[in-house]
């Protein structure tokens, strides 16, 4: 039995979701559903039930989970305690960050890792904090990084490494007060926020509500790349990740507008406490807690 359909199985029970499988693994849809029914086949019974909702574990799906868990994680933890000749570090190492660190982050962080150990196989999907931890609780992922002010998961290891400074943005043209804003004075204006759940753009919908900002004036959007572009249209104004922006201001399609910030999220580092770290995993780490000690000049805060 081929462990890359295990891989897809497991990632299917976890996400209940195809396409969202598919997204994971670097797939398309066709290769997933490719993978469950040559592994139903082999086994002779069904591992899902395809309903409106997403994919259901039936009983025979449940049992199965379990195994496939131990095989793959003794998979990696084979591919990275056994060293290769030269004593290189090698196996796959499995990463899940917020959009802001996949997009903006860790793209070279990881392109560094590349110089440094050619043979770790290196998988990074963003994702959202319940869904990371989920990821981490199962073994679906190694590590994952979440950015929020405060966080607390007793049965998991979390280490903060930094923090990711914020900044208040709008287009080069839209028309705010001089000086120093309020959130009062901001509130005039239409925020473009990331979806609900970002701990930032939470944090900036609670103050503008304080200060009697109508709801029709604060939209959300699906990613950072969306409010950029808004933003520099004339849109708005949004706050967003320093790291995220500065490109922008740089160019002058945004500008940096002093006003109130919220809380800056910091980033914690998850792991699995009861999970053996092979050397390609602590290699990894080594190199993220690098990106934000604070000799590093990529540092946001």
């Amino acid at each position: 039995m081929e462990t890359d359909l295990l891989r897809t199985f497991t990632t299917v029970a976890h996400t209940g979701n195809f396409t969202a499988t598919a997204r994971e693994l670097g797939y398309v849809q066709s290769t997933v559903t490719g993978h469950v029914q040559a592994l139903e086949r082999h086994l002779g019974t069904r591992l899902f039930d395809r309903l409106p909702s997403g994919a259901v574990l039936t009983d025979a799906g449940t049992r199965l989970l379990a195994y496939a868990t131990q095989l793959l994680d003794l998979e990696d933890r084979l591919a990275a305690e056994v060293p290769a000749q030269d004593d290189q570090p090698y196996g796959r190492v499995r990463l899940m960050a917020p959009e802001s660190l996949c997009a903006y982050r860790l793209p070279a962080a990881l392109g560094e890792l590349r110089l440094l150990a050619p043979r770790l196989r290196l998988s990074l999907a963003p994702g959202g904090t319940a869904e990371a931890l989920q990821f981490v609780r199962a073994g679906t992922t190694e590590a994952a990084l979440l950015l929020e002010p405060e966080m607390s998961a007793g049965d998991l290891q979390l280490e903060p490494l930094g923090v990711e400074g914020l900044t208040v943005v709008a287009g080069p043209d839209l028309d705010l007060p001089a000086g120093t804003l309020t959130w009062a004075q901001l509130a005039e204006h239409d925020v473009l926020l990331l979806e609900d759940g970002c701990s930032y753009s939470d944090q900036v919908a609670r103050s503008l509500f304080a200060v009697g900002q109508p709801d029709f004036r604060r939209v959300r959007f699906g990613s950072i790349e969306a409010v950029k572009r808004c933003v520099a249209a004339g849109l708005g104004w949004a706050v967003l990740p320093t790291a995220a922006v500065d490109a922008e201001l740089r160019a002058g399609a945004l500008v940096a507008v002093p006003g109130p910030l919220p809380t800056a999220p910091t980033v914690h580092l998850v792991t699995h406490p009861d999970r053996a770290l092979g050397v390609g995993v602590k290699v990894v780490l080594d190199e993220l807690r690098a990106l934000w000690s604070p000799a590093s000049p990529a540092r946001g805060g």
